[in-house]
């Protein structure tokens, strides 16, 4: 049988609900559940530059920070201030700094890319549940806007914001494209629970946990009940093959595997890619490549690259 889907039925009238509890329950076990995860083949790019002279690599993304210019960016990890690096094919990687206020750590976790008509954004959480935007600055680059906030009051987030691996220890930040149809904008990863919460963007454009939707808590079928192996989420690049499906990975304590998770059951089934040692940061381009990379505390930051065929169901 199924594990059962427990849904949370809004009342406009109650206090907010509580989301630490888990709701949705995927395994790769349940094969009595139809899956909507397409079957998808992936090569290694033996041509890709690796490692990358990006410190301990937490969180990566396709950006446009030129006009038509396609990049993943890179972000490195806790006491490096915001060091990141770009790649194109076209001009190879290149280094830039995000500005960091110090109204929370520099323990960037996860990051995502957003473009509309308003124009485009970077959102980053660490993991303490801080959360700062970012837009192209015209010259290649990043500047803030706006003020650091919390995705949600404690224990969303930590009483002290400048924490690290605290509460929730969120690994991972992965927004679907804005034009789509979904009462979650995306989901922010929290490692201490192995689950994604639904994650909601305001008028002001600001990120927040859903207070009416319970996480959904992962069971990977290379685990058993193991905590602290979530390390990111993704989402495919908008207009690319893979737009709609949402894919997480784990650290070396889960095998270091990619999943594809299907929402609306809550399965996940894992990608036949070996990636990094230890998979911190994915990433799927306009072109459906899947991008993975690895945080060892290092100065430098392995990665890798997979052309993959079969998004589409």
């Amino acid at each position: 049988m199924p594990a059962p889907v427990a849904t949370a039925t809004p009342d406009v009238n109650a206090e907010p609900v509580e989301v630490s509890r888990p709701a949705i329950t995927a395994t790769a076990a349940t094969s009595a559940v139809p899956s909507s995860i397409p079957t998808v083949k992936c090569a290694r790019d033996e041509t890709f530059p690796s490692p990358w002279k990006v410190p301990e690599a937490s969180a990566a993304a396709e950006v446009e920070l030129r006009p038509g210019v396609r990049e993943i960016l890179v972000i490195g990890d806790s006491g490096r201030k915001g060091a990141a690096m770009a790649w194109s094919r076209a001009s190879g990687t290149r280094a830039l700094v995000l500005p960091l206020d110090d109204k929370a750590s520099d323990d960037l976790e996860g990051m995502a890319w957003q473009k509309d008509t308003a124009g485009a954004r970077l959102d980053t959480l660490t993991s303490s549940g801080a959360v700062r935007t970012f837009v192209p600055d015209g010259k290649g680059g990043l500047r803030a806007d706006g003020e650091t906030y919390r995705l949600g009051a404690p224990p969303i987030s930590c009483a002290d914001l400048h924490g690290i691996n605290c509460g929730k220890n969120w690994e991972g930040l992965c927004l679907r494209s804005p034009t789509a149809h979904a009462r979650c904008a995306g989901y922010a990863a929290s490692k201490t629970e192995t689950a994604l919460y639904c994650v909601l963007r305001d008028d002001m454009g600001h990120l927040s946990v859903d207070p009416l939707r319970l996480p959904m808590v992962l069971k990977l079928d290379r685990l058993t009940n193991r905590e602290g192996v979530l390390s990111d989420c993704a989402f495919g690049a908008p207009g690319g093959p893979a737009e709609d499906l949402l894919l997480v990975t784990t650290n070396v304590f889960g095998g270091s595997q990619t999943y594809l998770v299907d929402e609306a059951t809550g399965r996940a089934s894992s990608l036949d890619v070996q990636a990094t040692l230890s998979n911190e940061a994915i990433a799927v381009d306009h072109d459906g490549v899947l991008y993975a990379f690895l945080d060892d505390n290092g100065e430098v930051s392995s990665a890798t690259r997979f052309v993959c065929e079969g998004w589409g169901r």
